[in-house]
């Protein structure tokens, strides 16, 4: 083999490669982690009142237990807890696993959610209500 059709081998390999990275990456998923993330770019000030107002709260502040035994995942809001709220179970990795609940205690403040409804792996929980005028945020990470 001469060195011109060495020249021609390795232009049509070197092709072949950039066309398949090509492939490649157009078939890669790139959204984005919200569908209206700019707008929630520029509403994160209200979000930071919001976790400045949680963190206000002390030791009345939300917990959140994953029990293996019962399968079950616990939400534990402060007793005196008389707000509106919503629990927004997101998964980093596919946003068609999200599943969001209201949040309704029972009277001692635990609310109980089956792990069994929700794919193993690693979600952030964010948890939002308002109670007396004022607005609270809270984001737990779980992995189940």
């Amino acid at each position: 083999m001469n060195w011109g059709t060495k020249i021609v081998v390795s232009f049509i390999l070197f092709v072949g490669l950039i066309a398949t990275m090509v492939i490649i990456s157009m078939r890669q998923d790139v959204s984005l982690v919200a569908k209206d993330y700019y707008v929630q770019e520029i509403a994160y000030q209200d979000q930071i009142e919001r976790i400045k107002n949680y963190k206000g709260l002390g030791d009345n502040q939300v917990k959140l237990k994953y029990e293996v035994q019962t399968d079950k995942i616990v939400l534990i809001l402060p007793k005196s807890y008389a707000g509106k709220g919503e629990v927004h179970f997101f998964r980093p990795s596919d946003a068609s696993l999200d599943a969001r609940y209201v949040l309704k205690p029972d009277a001692e403040g635990y609310q109980h959610f089956h792990a069994s409804d929700f794919k193993k792996g690693l979600w952030r929980v964010k948890i939002s209500w308002h109670e007396n005028d004022r607005e609270y945020y809270e984001e737990k990470t779980l992995i189940i």
